[in-house]
């Protein structure tokens, strides 16, 4: 077994428990084209699965999906609650999007990276910058179809060791999971089923916005009271030197 594979007693992800760029899309259902997936690490040893897609109008969505724990949590691809594990959800989208677009599920999917030169966002350096990254080569311009949802949520900034939320908020896009080109759901392809998931899907989320926002008080003492956190999910290299 790989890194990648999810242990046996791993309960599977079933659409419904995964949750019914610069641009923002609407929540609703696309066909895109895959244009990169490339996997990045967090200082804390999480890895990210990221993808690039494109619409028929030529606008893109960039997701970042943790498809493995950081080093504090294990550095697993899963997680227990109530007794039972179950894979992190980054990991289930992910993998509904290997078996979208290629009939094959994440790990195998993995055994075919391949080191690429590629324009990533650099903190350091407020940019682009090209920089060294495993790429998923057999994913690169399928054609597949997603459920996006769009999302707000409040701004998080740094104060000392920690990360805080503020009262300004932010809208970002969310693929809750992935279809072939026919519109046939992962789950839909490995259990022979007829495609009816994504027009239920659409017929109860398009336009939706889940707004996740929560009331902040402006001053930094209550704004650090509400939320902080010491992980830090800046891009580390040591997985890629």
């Amino acid at each position: 077994m790989s890194e990648w594979d999810l242990p046996s007693n791993v309960q599977s992800a079933s659409i419904e428990r995964i949750g019914g760029g610069g641009y923002l899309w609407e929540s609703g259902v696309y066909k895109a084209t895959v244009k990169l997936v490339y996997l990045d690490q967090a200082a804390s040893e999480a890895i990210s699965f990221n993808i690039i897609l494109e619409n028929k109008e030529g606008k893109e969505l960039k997701e970042s999906m943790w498809i493995k724990s950081g080093k504090s949590k294990g550095n697993k691809t899963y997680y227990t609650k109530d007794g039972k594990d179950y894979p992190l959800p980054g990991y289930a989208t992910a993998n509904s999007l290997c078996i979208a677009a290629t009939g094959k599920p994440l790990p195998e999917i993995m055994k075919s990276l391949e080191k690429k030169t590629i324009n990533i966002y650099n903190r350091e350096q407020q940019k682009e910058v090209p920089t060294e990254r495993p790429v998923a080569m057999e994913l690169k311009d399928k054609v597949v179809t997603v459920a996006v949802h769009q999302v707000m949520e409040n701004k998080r900034k740094k104060e000392g060791d920690k990360y805080v939320t503020t009262a300004e908020t932010r809208s970002y896009n969310e693929c809750k999971f992935f279809g072939n080109a026919d519109g046939k759901t992962a789950e839909e392809i490995l259990n022979n089923a007829d495609a009816v998931i994504m027009d239920k899907w659409a017929a109860k989320n398009t336009g939706a916005v889940i707004d996740k926002t929560v009331k902040v008080d402006s001053s930094p003492s209550s704004a650090a009271s509400i939320m902080g956190s010491d992980e830090d999910t800046s891009s580390a290299n040591s997985m890629f030197g």
